[in-house]
């Protein structure tokens, strides 16, 4: 039987701890500093490396309904077509059955992230002022709910000064399952 991932991951902390770091010179400040952040790295990655799949699938299907919230309210006259295009190639790219690794998620995610970008852009330069508005609102409500995923996905590194507004990790997977279902 093979170590888990979390076993591997917590003997290199525990070797880089106990054998690793005491070796290291202590008027080498900046080696200790890196090892201190190496340790606080794999301490994340510990606490992560098996919800990656499902945050990452969470991330696709965010930016997914508000790629279709863009793409609904670019329909005015005279808008940028070129972006428009780029953005429903993105989104009908999308398989019905996922990759079902992080890896294979990403390029998704990155294509959808590019048309989003695209397709807001085009807006501020060709679209009416209530467009605009439009599409900012939806931009805004997406960026608060992902800042807020991020937040709690990254707050195994302590530096969160907000910590009560973050869900503990479970419970960011489950809403993301939730919403995948659901789009809520």
């Amino acid at each position: 039987m093979l170590p888990s991932i979390e076993i591997r991951i917590n003997n290199l902390i525990k070797s880089l701890e106990k054998t690793i770091i005491p070796a290291v010179n202590p008027d080498d400040s900046l080696a200790l500093e890196q090892a201190a952040l190496v340790v606080g790295h794999l301490q994340v990655l510990s606490q992560q490396w098996d919800g990656a799949y499902i945050f990452e699938r969470g991330s696709l299907f965010q930016l997914k309904a508000l790629a279709l919230l863009l793409l609904a309210a670019a329909t005015g006259e005279g808008f940028n077509m070129p972006a428009v295009t780029q953005l429903q190639e993105a989104v009908d790219d999308i398989p019905e059955v996922l990759p079902l690794t992080v890896t294979g998620i990403n390029p998704y995610i990155q294509a959808l992230g590019e048309g989003v970008d695209a397709l807001i852009n085009a807006s501020f330069n060709d679209a009416s002022e209530a467009l605009n508005r439009e599409v900012s609102a939806y931009v805004l409500a997406y960026g608060q709910r992902q800042a807020l995923r991020e937040r709690s996905w990254f707050q195994g590194n302590g530096l969160d000064t907000d910590k009560q507004e973050l869900m503990p990790i479970d419970e960011l997977l489950k809403t993301d399952l939730a919403f995948e279902h659901t789009g809520k």
